[in-house]
């Protein structure tokens, strides 16, 4: 059974302290049974790290229009029915994605600031004006902050497909991204810069082998790297091979499309040798 030392232990091992701002992503599932459960969990995070932030994204306030830009992996007016269930997003609204767990109990906690996005908002402690920052049409806003202030991503048990950050090195990297549409207070707003397929993001802990720090925890393993170092990475790999990071799977639309958008351009680009 994991303790609330051993989660203190574990973060310190990765490097990580009160000095330095952290971008968490936490899998409570995959830590195997902690003593006091999430809330110790969250306690241990919190006693050991002053600036804190993590994802409380929100799927649900999606909607899809009758009509939209070409090549968005979007079948447009296929989902009139789905449209009148969407939720309004208020900060208020709970964070809907898997392994949520422990960032609702931040978002929950006293004093905590969430940014606005409709989609992609984030919660934090201490951060409030990197949070303040994002809009509908700057979801990266608060990563870019983070790197600013030589913040660290942690994943905690999270797969190395959840560490939203890389999707802002792909956006650096001008790699074709997506528009999408949320609802909102203020009726519906469109979201640019949205995230494709993550599946192939395991791949940059190779060229990382000399920054990414990892540690055992129960029955999970954590990493944490500095931002400035993950998304300089990201992006140079990805300026040197457009194709880098993408997943293998042949049938993965996303990354299909990304595919053809890049060999179109190569081709456009080539000239015969003289």
């Amino acid at each position: 059974m994991i303790s609330y030392r051993d989660i203190a232990v574990g973060l310190e091992k990765l490097g990580l302290n009160r000095s330095t701002p952290v971008l968490a992503h936490v899998a409570a599932a995959r830590l195997g049974e902690i003593r006091g459960g999430t809330e110790t969990l969250l306690g241990a995070i919190l006693g050991t790290i002053d600036n804190l932030m993590m994802p409380t994204f929100t799927t649900a306030t999606m909607v899809v229009p009758l009509v939209g830009p070409p090549d968005n992996f979007v079948d447009y007016g296929s989902a009139s029915a789905a449209n009148l269930n969407a939720s309004i997003f208020t900060r208020d609204l709970p964070g809907d994605r898997p392994n949520s767990e422990v960032s609702e109990l931040l978002r929950k906690y006293p004093g905590v600031y969430r940014s606005t996005h409709p989609i992609l908002s984030f919660t934090g402690l201490g951060l409030d004006a990197a949070l303040a920052g994002q809009t509908a049409q700057d979801p990266y806003a608060p990563i870019r902050r983070l790197m600013e202030l030589k913040g660290w991503v942690a994943l905690l048990g999270a797969e190395p497909a959840e560490n939203f950050s890389l999707h802002y090195a792909e956006c650096l990297a001008n790699r074709k991204q997506f528009v999408r549409w949320a609802l909102t207070e203020d009726g519906i707003v469109e979201c640019p810069h949205f995230p494709g397929c993550p599946d192939g993001f395991h791949k940059i802990n190779y060229y990382l082998q000399d920054e990414l720090r990892v540690v055992t925890v129960g029955d999970a393993t954590w990493s944490a790297v500095p931002l400035e170092v993950l998304i300089n990475s990201a992006v140079a790999l990805i300026r040197d091979d457009p194709f880098a990071l993408l997943c293998n799977s042949l049938s993965c639309p996303r990354c299909n499309l990304v595919r053809k958008l890049i060999k179109t351009q190569i081709s456009q680009n080539w000239r015969p040798e003289d």
